[in-house]
Order: structure tokens, then C-alpha cells, then sequence
């Protein structure tokens, strides 16, 4: 900035202008006016500083710039701060002076006119500092006025209009700071006046105007909001906007949003509306702008929560004769906006007869016995979300009328109802060719076989099958040509040129029903009872309901729901054909996609076979068994303790709750595999890996649940790995051989029975209340190392201990009692387990090719005599008892069933302190 005069006042009798760019202009104290600290001191009576005349003070552009603080709190009239003046009247003047009402006003005349600005009042108090800017531009553009108070932080600015000028007519009138002068001779000593009481801390010229800020785009910054789904939103978004130049911003033009529309409000604020039902994100692009036509850009993410919304139920209508049910898709007119599945709350009635819900959400109406006319069933819906609607069916019962009816009724008895029986009450038949009913086709038949053990053999058509009362067979298979599955299979055969003309509809109704429905997308269900369902080939639907049921899919994806019961499902072909048309995808399987099947065992011991293709099973409920088959399968054990098998491919296998084993075959069908045992219920995971051949464990070093198994070739190479999680295994006991001290003297801990008195070391003679084993092959051994028992060699625990060499399991713990436990832990006595003293001389883990591990338990956790040495008996834990089998657990819950709660475990304290890895670490140092 050419700044050619700057005034710091000095303690001197002069004022020294400290840039003398264009010569000095130095200037006077006159009337008692002097500087302190730097700063010029006024005393508002008659005291000013003047600054000598220069022909460079006749600018007509530049920028001036003072610092002062006003300290009159009692003013009676304006103070003027800084002035200059010509020597004619109206010839030019300019002025900066403070008001009684806290007001800065600056008065700028030119020859013609004069122009003024005010901050307005309370702008400052006494003892504010004021910094002013002003600058002018009489040909150009005009300059631009900036007061700060620096005390309060108000600031007032202005655009100074072009014309003004301080060329004015005598060039020999100076500046005078701290008073005003008017029309002034050059001698300087006439009409001065409203002299100003403050300081001044510098005064500055320049001759270019440099106080004007540029003209910058506002700066449009994000902004978020939220709102409900179908609920309009106010968002402020200039609350956050800004302007470098201080302008006022507004919203230009209308903002657009992806899945809403959007409203400028007058006060700046928009307006969002969400779409109808949409939910999810949504972007706001809005343009703000300044009164200069600057703009910028930024965007609004909004957050549309969703709200459930009632599902529609819309009225049905339905037909049918006397005595003779008919099933009602309710739901297939009914809607969701939200897409939730809707089902039928609780069980809908009818005066005039019953009502079922089927488990696919379909109702069976049976009119009252002998009833006709308009029967009508309220029924209500829910979206699982708590939406609900009502609707109601209509249904026409006719009387049949003299004729047939197109209804196949049989009798009470054990009817074979096919096509060469003739309904007894009406002369109905089987593929009659007749269509009698609207909208059916001409061999579609309708059979209610009543009670008994019928046998029923629709034929052709799309067939609808009650078997009513009785262990009946149903056959809707057809007696057309070759049925042909909906998908082709290149090279083999082409797919069924009409998918819709065999698609059944059976009952199977009370009683051990056998079903076989052949060709197309059936839906079967079994009702009470053992039934066996085969649903032959495409996308059918089956419910097994109660009883022990066996239920094929066979060909096609199907859906399979084993209700109550101890279930036998086969998502693909049953184990009489086998699996040789079980084509994995890898092998080149040319329809990977047509038999992929969903299962669910329901309530029950259920087993599953998915077969062929990428099938889900869910065990629920139960012990249950779960075979994948080929290919990549999801199988979800669900409560129970549950087998899962993932066969060939890569599959995922989660567990659930209770006790889970998973079985890998070899090492292909394992290879990919992903195995969550999952940790709910009476927990305790198995991973069988015994018939997977060559392989090595790596276990998580944080977690010994956890690890990858990888899978070898006869060389050792690696051919794949298995991922699992949340498998355990935790056993601690003695080995055969061990000698146990008791009053008789040394037994071998194999021949210890129960009632068997034992020396501990803290309670004497105790009676051994229970005994188990268990028995780890090599195999076993080898695929979980950690279970590797510990040899410990004789005296090396110390004088002479053990006396003969001995062998324990891992976490099986021993008596340490030496100097340093009393050093280190103010114990004269620990306990530690065998795998931490694995490592110092005499004590290291074997590979064993087999071994048993013996535990035996008291009363109380106790100390006893194993081949000399003093080790622990079996101490029940939460890990320990999960360890065990069912029939060892059970066995110790009935003798100490307090065992059973945590707090029963709790109590059944150690009889020493248990030292931690790191802690044992310092006694074997």
C-alpha cells in the first residue's frame, strides 16, 4: 500500500510523519495538545494537532485510515475526531466526529453537494477503540468506508459513491486531528471548533484506494436434515452460508431433490416434501446468490426415516356347492406399499360354517353341513409391523342342483375315487371332460374324498384334492404324456411347453396320508399325521403339518416346510434314485439354478438332505441333521443339538444354539467351507474333521475357539482351507497309570470308583462322589494339538517329585509351594496348570497317538496324591462341564445339581489360587 504520510504521535513537540514518500509533511501540538505512550492526547477544550499543508494532501483518490478512542461519557454536542477544509465556502471539506448518542458520523463536501454516513446510535461507549477506513475514487468506481469498534466488535460499512474528491480549492489547507475546522484561512487559527476529548493512535494518507474488499463468492456450505417418511421438513440451509463481503445471500432459482420436491419459503428457507411412501436418502442441490450475481453451490442430505405403513385387504368372492370346502386366496389381492408379507391374524369365522388358515395364508371354507346360499368370513390382515386392515369374502354356496356339480364326492367309506367312479350323489367324475365349474379347464377336477382310507387318482388337469378323515393316497400326476420340468436340460430334454396345466392343489387332511403330484408348481399339504409327500418336478410347496413326515421335492426349487414332528426332507431326489443326478456346479452342471431348494424342519428332530444345486436349510427347532448335498449351501442348525454336514462346495454352516457338530467328509467337501458354531444356549461345538485326511490347524493366538484348517495333499501341499468360529473343547483330567494315595494305598486312577476314600491334603479321608473318561484317538489329537497331554518327568517339580514319570492333561493343575510363590504372590501355595509349566526341564508336551484322560471329584475342589506330587481333582466350570458328554454332565448335575446355576458353580471354589500363564511364567524362570 503506497502509503505517503503515517502519523504515529511521538512524546516530542512534533508530529513526525514516519513515511516520507513524497516528501515530509510533518506536523504541530497547538494549545496544550501533547502525546503520551504514543498516543495523541486531547482535551476536548481547545487543544489539536496540525499537520503541514502539502500539495499532496489535493488527492482525487486515495484511502485515509485513523485509530481513536472517545472517552467523554458527558458530550453536550459533536466532537470532531479528524477534519480538513477548504478556504471558500462549499470549495470542498471532509470530517469524522462523534456524537452525545454513540453515533460515528463522516462528512465528505464537494463543490455542489456533500455526502454523509452514520453508524447510527450506541455504536460505542466512552473508552471504545474505533478504527475507520475511508477511501474515495472521484473518477473511477468510488471507494469504500469501513468503521470497526475493536473493543465491541460492531462494525459498520458503506460504498462510497464516485464524484468525491479531496482536491480541494486551496491547496495549502492542511489536516487537523482532534478538532473541526470551516472555510478556514491558511493562517489555520480561525473557526476551529467541537474539539474532541480521546486519544488517537495513528492517522494514515495513501493515494490509491486499497480498503476495498473484493467482491468474492458466497460460500455455500452442506447441510443435513431428517424427517419421517410422507412428512414435509423446513430446513434453514443459509443458516450455515456465508458472504466475504458481508451481502445478504438468497436462494436462487428452485432447488431440485432426487425422490421429493422442494419449496423456497420468503424467509430463505426451503421447504422439503419426500415422494409418496419413499424412504431412504435423499440430495438437495440448491444455488445461493449475493446481490451482486455471485453464486455458489451445495447440497442438502436428507434423511427420510421410514414409517410403517397398514397394508390394503380388499374384498374376495368365492363359489362352491353344499358340504363341499373351498380353498380362498385372500391374501392375493391384498397389498403393502412398504412390501412387508401380510398374513391372516388369528382364525376369521363364519356363522354359516368353518374356517382354517393354511400355513401358505390361504383359507379353507367348509360350509355348514347342508347349508346354501351367501356365506361371508371377516377377515383381518397384519403386515408383522403392527399395520392391519379388514376385508370380507363373500361366498355363493350353491345347492348343486339337479345334475352334477363338477364336484367328486366320496363316501365315508374307503373309496378309489379315478376315472372309473362315478360320484353316488350327483353322477360327478374324474376327467370328465366336462368344465362344469367357471373357469376351470376341462379335465380340472375338484375331489372331496370324505372319510376313510380313500385313494384317489385325479388324472389330468389342474386338480384341487381334499383326502378328508383317513390314511389316504393321493395321485394328481396325470395320465398324459411325459411330464417335462419347466426348465430345460440341454441335451436331455426341453422344457414343458405348458408349465400351467398341472398345477394341484391337495389336502391331505387327518390321518397317514401318501401324496404324489407329478408335473408342475404344486402346493401340498400334508395336515395331521405321518404323511409321505413326493411333489414331483418344478417350484412346488409343501407343508408337511403334524406327524413324523417324509417330504420330496424332487425336481425343481422347492419350498419345504416340515411343521411338527420328527421330519424327513429331501430338497432334491429321495435316497431310492440316489444322488447321480447330483451334478455339481464345478463339474458342469449346465442348469446350476434349477433345483435350489429352501427347508425348514419346523418343531422337531428333523433330517434334511439338500441334494442338488444351492439350497438353504434351517434345522429350527430341535435335534435335528443337516445335509447340504452339492454345491454351495447355507444350512442354519437353529435350538438343539444339531448335526451339520455342508457336503460338497463351499458352503457356510452356523450352529445356533446348544451343542452342534459339524462333520467334513474330506477335504474337499471342506475346502471353502465357513463354520459358526455360535455360542447360545448349553454350548458346546464339535468340528469332526476325521475323515478329512492330511491337514494342519491354525488356531486364533486370542481366541482358541476360532481358526482355519488347512487342507493337504499325500505331499503336504495345501488344496484348501476352512474357516471356524466358536469351537470348543475343554478337558482336564489325569491319564491311566497315575497312582492316587488312599488309605489302602497307591491305586491306579483307572481302578477308582465311586465310594472310593481318597488322602487329601486339606480334608483328610474324602469319598469320591464321581469318576468319568474321555478317550482322544491320534486323529483327534493331531487335529487339535492344544489337547496334547503334558509328560512331566520325575523330580522335575522338585525333591524327588513326582516319584515316577506321569502324564496329565494340558489344564490339569499341580501343587507349586517354593520361596517363590510367597515372593511373588504372598502365597505359600498355587495351583498351576500343567500346558504353563510346559517348556522348564522335565515338562513338555508329547504327541500322543492316543490317550484317556480320567478325572474324578469330591465334595469340594480338593488337593490330592498323584505319583507323589499333590494335584487337583476335577473342579466343575462352565468350560469344564461343556467339556464333558450329555450322559457325564447329567450324571454330575443329579449329584450335584446346585451345579446347574452359575452361582452353584460360584461356590464350588478352588482350593488354591489359580495362577495365570504370565504369573507361572515367574516360578519357572
Amino acid at each position: 500500500m503506497p502509503v505517503f504520510a503515517l502519523y504515529n504521535f511521538d512524546d516530542n513537540t512534533t508530529v513526525v510523519d514516519d513515511a516520507p514518500i513524497n516528501g515530509i509533511q510533518n506536523g504541530i501540538y497547538l494549545n496544550g495538545a501533547s502525546a503520551v505512550g504514543g498516543d495523541l492526547v486531547l482535551d476536548g477544550v481547545n487543544d489539536f494537532a496540525k499537520i503541514y499543508p502539502a500539495s499532496q494532501f489535493q488527492m482525487d483518490r486515495g484511502t485515509l485510515e485513523i485509530n481513536f478512542r472517545p472517552t467523554d461519557g458527558d458530550m453536550d454536542g459533536p466532537q470532531t475526531v479528524l477534519s480538513r477544509d477548504s478556504t471558500g465556502e462549499n470549495q470542498g471539506s471532509y470530517r469524522v466526529e462523534v456524537f452525545p448518542d454513540g453515533s460515528v458520523q463522516i462528512t465528505h463536501e464537494t463543490e455542489g453537494g456533500s455526502t454523509t454516513f452514520s453508524t447510527g446510535p450506541d455504536f460505542y461507549q466512552p473508552g471504545d477503540t474505533i478504527n475507520l477506513s475511508y477511501s474515495w475514487d472521484e473518477g473511477g468506481a468510488g471507494g469504500q468506508l469501513a468503521i470497526e469498534n475493536q473493543t465491541s466488535g460492531a462494525d459498520y460499512s458503506a460504498d462510497v459513491p464516485p464524484g468525491l474528491t479531496m482536491d480541494m480549492a486551496d491547496q495549502s489547507q492542511p489536516w487537523i486531528v482532534g478538532a473541526g475546522q470551516a472555510n478556514s484561512d491558511p493562517d489555520m487559527l480561525n473557526n476551529i471548533g467541537d474539539n474532541f476529548l480521546g486519544t488517537v493512535d495513528f492517522f494514515s494518507l495513501s493515494d490509491t484506494v486499497d480498503n476495498i474488499v473484493p467482491d468474492e463468492d458466497p460460500v455455500a456450505n452442506p447441510d443435513t436434515a431428517e424427517t419421517p417418511e410422507d412428512t414435509p421438513v423446513v430446513i434453514d440451509v443459509l443458516g450455515n452460508d456465508t458472504d466475504p463481503n458481508g451481502d445478504p445471500l438468497a436462494i436462487d432459482g428452485t432447488p431440485t431433490a432426487d425422490h421429493g420436491t422442494v419449496t423456497v419459503n420468503p424467509d430463505g428457507t426451503l421447504t422439503y416434501t419426500p415422494d409418496g411412501n419413499y424412504h431412504g436418502p435423499d440430495t438437495i442441490t440448491y444455488v445461493v446468490t449475493d446481490p451482486d450475481g455471485n453464486t455458489a453451490t451445495s447440497t442438502v442430505t436428507v434423511n427420510v426415516t421410514p414409517v410403517n405403513d397398514a397394508p390394503d385387504a380388499n374384498d374376495d368372492t368365492a363359489t362352491t356347492t353344499v358340504n363341499v370346502p373351498v380353498v380362498i386366496p385372500v391374501l392375493a389381492n391384498d397389498t403393502d406399499v412398504d412390501g412387508d408379507t401380510l398374513a391372516v391374524v388369528g382364525t376369521p369365522t363364519s356363522a354359516d360354517g368353518t374356517v382354517t388358515v393354511n400355513p401358505d395364508g390361504t383359507l379353507t371354507f367348509t360350509p355348514a353341513a347342508g347349508f346354501t346360499g351367501t356365506a361371508t368370513i371377516d377377515y383381518e390382515i397384519s403386515d408383522g409391523n403392527g399395520g392391519t386392515d379388514t376385508a370380507q369374502v363373500v361366498v355363493t354356496v350353491g345347492s348343486g342342483g339337479p345334475g352334477r356339480d363338477g364336484i367328486v364326492r366320496g363316501t365315508e367309506g374307503g373309496d378309489l375315487i379315478d376315472t372309473g367312479y362315478v360320484d353316488p350323489f350327483d353322477g360327478d367324475r374324474i376327467d370328465a371332460n366336462d368344465a362344469i365349474i367357471g373357469g376351470d379347464g376341462p379335465n380340472d377336477d375338484r375331489v372331496v374324498a370324505g372319510g376313510g382310507n380313500d385313494t384317489i387318482v385325479s388324472g389330468q388337469g389342474n386338480d384341487t384334492v381334499f383326502g378328508g378323515d383317513g390314511d389316504d393316497v393321493i395321485d394328481t400326476t396325470g395320465g398324459g404324456g411325459l411330464p417335462l420340468p419347466d426348465i430345460d436340460y440341454p441335451g436331455v430334454y426341453p422344457a414343458d411347453a405348458d408349465p400351467n396345466n398341472d398345477r394341484d392343489l391337495v389336502f391331505g387332511g387327518t390321518g397317514n396320508d401318501t401324496i404324489r403330484t407329478g408335473d408342475d408348481a404344486d402346493t401340498i399339504h400334508g395336515g395331521d399325521g405321518n404323511d409321505l409327500v413326493d411333489a414331483g418336478i418344478d417350484a412346488d410347496l409343501v407343508f408337511g403339518g403334524d406327524g413324523d413326515d417324509t417330504l420330496v421335492g424332487s425336481e425343481g426349487s422347492d419350498t419345504i416346510h416340515g411343521g411338527t414332528g420328527d421330519d424327513l426332507i429331501y430338497g432334491g431326489l429321495n435316497d431310492v434314485i440316489g444322488d447321480a443326478l447330483d451334478i455339481p456346479d464345478e463339474a458342469g452342471d449346465l442348469r446350476p439354478d434349477n433345483n435350489r431348494d429352501l427347508m425348514f424342519g419346523g418343531e422337531g428332530n428333523d433330517t434334511i438332505y439338500g441334494r442338488d444345486d444351492d439350497d438353504t436349510l434351517y434345522g429350527d427347532e430341535g435335534d435335528d441333521y443337516l445335509d447340504g448335498g452339492v454345491d454351495e449351501d447355507s444350512l442354519f442348525g437353529g435350538a438343539g443339538n444339531d448335526t451339520l454336514v455342508g457336503g460338497q462346495g463351499s458352503d457356510t454352516m452356523t450352529g445356533g444354539d446348544d451343542r452342534d457338530v459339524f462333520i467334513v467328509g474330506s477335504g474337499a467337501d471342506g475346502s471353502g467351507d465357513v463354520i459358526d458354531g455360535s455360542e447360545g444356549g448349553d454350548d458346546y461345538d464339535t468340528l469332526d474333521l476325521s475323515g478329512a485326511g492330511p491337514l494342519r490347524i491354525d488356531y486364533d493366538p486370542t481366541n482358541p475357539e476360532n481358526g482355519v484348517v488347512h487342507f493337504l495333499d499325500d505331499d503336504g501341499n495345501e488344496t484348501g482351507t476352512l474357516t471356524f468360529v466358536n469351537i470348543e473343547n475343554v478337558i482336564p483330567c489325569f491319564t491311566p497309570g497315575t497312582l492316587i494315595a488312599t488309605p489302602r494305598g497307591e491305586m491306579p486312577v483307572e481302578s477308582l470308583r465311586p465310594g472310593d476314600k481318597v488322602v487329601t491334603r486339606d480334608n483328610g479321608i474324602q469319598e469320591i462322589r464321581w469318576v468319568g473318561e474321555k478317550a482322544l484317538t491320534g486323529q483327534e489329537l493331531r487335529l487339535n494339538s492344544h489337547l496334547q497331554p503334558v509328560f512331566i518327568k520325575r523330580g522335575a517339580l522338585g525333591n524327588g517329585l513326582p516319584e515316577q514319570d506321569m502324564m496329565v492333561s494340558p489344564n490339569h493343575r499341580l501343587l507349586v509351594a517354593n520361596d517363590r510363590t510367597q515372593l511373588y504372590f504372598d502365597e505359600h501355595e498355587v495351583l498351576v496348570a500343567a500346558k504353563h509349566l510346559a517348556g522348564t526341564q522335565g515338562v513338555h508336551a508329547v504327541e500322543a497317538i492316543g490317550v484317556t484322560y480320567i478325572h474324578f471329584m469330591f465334595d469340594r475342589h480338593e488337593v490330592v496324591l498323584s505319583n507323589g506330587a499333590w494335584t487337583e481333582s476335577f473342579q466343575p466350570g462352565d468350560y469344564t462341564l461343556k467339556g464333558l458328554g450329555n450322559a457325564q454332565r447329567s450324571e454330575i448335575f443329579e449329584l450335584f445339581p446346585e451345579l446347574k446355576s452359575d452361582k452353584g458353580i460360584e461356590d464350588y471354589q478352588a482350593a488354591r489360587r489359580t495362577l495365570k500363564r504370565h504369573e507361572a511364567r515367574l516360578l519357572v524362570k
